[in-house]
């Protein structure tokens, strides 16, 4: 799959600098992981935005991408974060973008840029990765209040993340949006991350984990396996992980007929579809563990510390993308039928 070899390249690409990382300097600020002040970034700039929807459709998108930046710390003036404004960044995230487009494509879609951390800040102790992680949040929160306040005209929409595009939407549920708004998201899928307990209990309303198939404006999180000696570091404290072929937080396991397929670009139609993955599944401490799944399926050796062998994260975001397809549908299906 384009989208998938693409993203692998890239990892393979970094690995050697995810590594030589445990040896940097930390002799500045930013090195220590204390953001240096920046401007904003001006979101009424469409230079800022991989696409701005057209309304035409019955809900929106508001999509952030995961980590896929090919620049590292090294190579990038000793900073943590992807310079988007430069196009070849900016580029970057395009490949991926265009993927999740085409997979949402019944909504109107609305994807922003933002400065992400590049992979290295990820090895970093959890204080540090904390105080990084600022800098995207607040991208991707003023990305969103300009989505909401120039775009969105009360329409409702779904959130949609991957890995840590995940990671600052469950930032921005946490931290920056109001009650109103909170009335019009369908629901918020957060792929490839984790909410801990203690997150859970500090952010009771913000965060409101489903807990079946058609619960409005709640929180959706998905890990995979292929064997529970996989699950990685990003998803171990996890405790709202749900099983995305049946939206249960059941154990038992599922029969293979209830995975509707993988999301796939074809390059004959130049478009995603889906396609049968015959798979049977059942959660495990909230990670779902696909035991029929090939555990070399997207196995990168050079991040095997983060990523065991069977961990299946490079694939969360378009493993089950006929189930997310139409768990959208009937999420939105309710929405719109409310009196």
């Amino acid at each position: 799959m384009k989208n998938l070899r693409s993203t692998l390249l890239i990892l393979t690409a970094l690995a050697v600098v995810f590594v030589s990382c445990n040896n940097c300097n930390n002799d500045n600020n930013d090195k220590k992981g204390q953001t240096v002040e920046r401007p904003s970034i001006d979101y009424a700039d469409t230079t800022y935005w991989y696409c701005i929807g057209d309304n035409t459709h019955a809900a929106d998108v508001f999509y952030i991408y995961p980590t896929v930046s090919t620049i590292s710390f090294v190579d990038n003036d000793s900073s943590w974060f992807a310079d988007i404004s430069l196009p070849e960044v900016r580029k970057d995230a395009n490949s991926n973008q265009r993927f999740n487009k085409m997979l949402y494509g019944e909504y109107d879609f609305y994807a922003p840029y933002y400065r992400q951390m590049v992979f290295e800040a990820y090895q970093q102790p959890a204080p540090v990765l904390d105080s990084l992680a600022q800098m995207a949040a607040k991208d991707v929160k003023d990305a969103f209040q300009y989505y909401l306040t120039h775009y969105n005209n009360g329409r409702p929409f779904f959130l949609m993340g991957h890995s840590q595009g995940s990671q600052m939407l469950i930032n921005l549920l946490k931290n920056g949006m109001t009650e109103e708004q909170r009335q019009l998201m369908v629901a918020a899928y957060c792929i490839g991350y984790q909410v801990t307990a203690e997150e859970l209990a500090a952010y009771p309303e913000a965060l409101k984990p489903a807990m079946d198939s058609t619960e409005l404006g709640k929180l959706v999180i998905f890990n995979s396996v292929t064997d529970t000696t996989a699950i990685s570091m990003v998803s171990r404290n996890d405790v709202v992980g749900i099983n995305p072929t049946t939206w249960t937080m059941s154990t038992d396991t599922i029969s293979a007929e209830y995975h509707l397929g993988m999301a796939k670009y074809n390059s004959a139609r130049d478009s995603v579809l889906i396609f049968p993955c015959p798979t049977r599944t059942y959660l495990y401490n909230h990670t779902t563990v696909c035991p029929d799944l090939d555990p070399e399926m997207v196995f990168v050796p050079d991040f095997e510390q983060m990523f065991p062998k069977g961990n299946l994260h490079f694939a969360d975001s378009w493993l089950y993308g006929g189930n997310v397809v139409e768990n959208m549908r009937c999420r939105l299906t309710r929405y719109l039928d409310r009196p």
